[in-house]
């Protein structure tokens, strides 16, 4: 894969992750080849990988676009994402040291500080962060990418079905925090109970029978 098919993978899955590309939204060859300054044949491979992702709805025929995940698909997602993050957390808790405790608790400070700066596009990011933070902790370069991929597709599946996200945010920062100090002290268990109710919470809030209409942004705003 080229630097520039990596280069456009990443642009697209970062815009799609900070809610600057809607569900819906087309992703037209000639109009991205032009933006990159690369041929149809490498968007096209771009296009294929985020496809593959679940990120971009390719149909024979029809213009790319960005995903919009069903009901059935959300939920299958959240459900991978449990067992991923379940993993990790088991492996993590196995290793834990001084210092995976100390960047978790940085990381949580970061939250909280792009939360009072209202810094909505950062609270997300990070929020999202935590958990493949936690993921790259546990030393499984895998899980981790996997995990990236999913993270991407979950911020589709809130912004399609309407989750409010800035309604939970300090009570989801609170339990970050509850997870560090429970995985510090042992309790793996506890916190392995917190991380689920914590998932299913973010899971319940979403309105399924309600989703969020398609805008069409500016493509270079959105990805660049």
């Amino acid at each position: 894969m080229s630097s520039k098919t990596e280069e456009i993978i990443s642009s697209i899955r970062s815009a799609v992750a900070a809610h600057r590309l809607l569900p819906g939204v087309q992703l037209r060859e000639v109009g991205l080849g032009k933006l990159y300054g690369v041929s149809r044949t490498v968007v096209r491979q771009a296009l294929q990988t985020l496809a593959r992702e679940g990120l971009v709805d390719l149909t024979p025929g029809k213009i790319a676009s960005v995903a919009k995940p069903t009901p059935d698909e959300a939920r299958d997602t959240f459900d991978l994402r449990w067992a991923i993050e379940q993993h990790a957390t088991q492996a993590l808790a196995r290793r834990l040291t001084k210092k995976d405790v100390a960047a978790l608790r940085a990381h949580v400070k970061l939250e909280r500080a792009a939360r009072a700066a209202n810094d909505v596009e950062e609270v997300r990011k990070l929020g999202a962060g935590f958990h493949i933070l936690v993921a790259q902790l546990a030393g499984n370069a895998l899980l981790t990418r996997t995990l990236e991929q999913l993270t991407a597709r979950i911020a589709l599946i809130l912004l399609l079905y309407r989750h409010e996200y800035d309604e939970h945010v300090e009570c989801l920062q609170d339990e970050h925090s509850q997870f560090v100090d429970l995985l510090e002290s042992g309790a793996v268990a506890k916190a392995l109970k917190l991380l689920q109710t914590h998932l299913q919470k973010v899971e319940g809030s979403l309105q399924v029978e309600n989703t969020a209409p398609v805008d069409d942004p500016h493509l270079r705003r959105a990805l660049f």
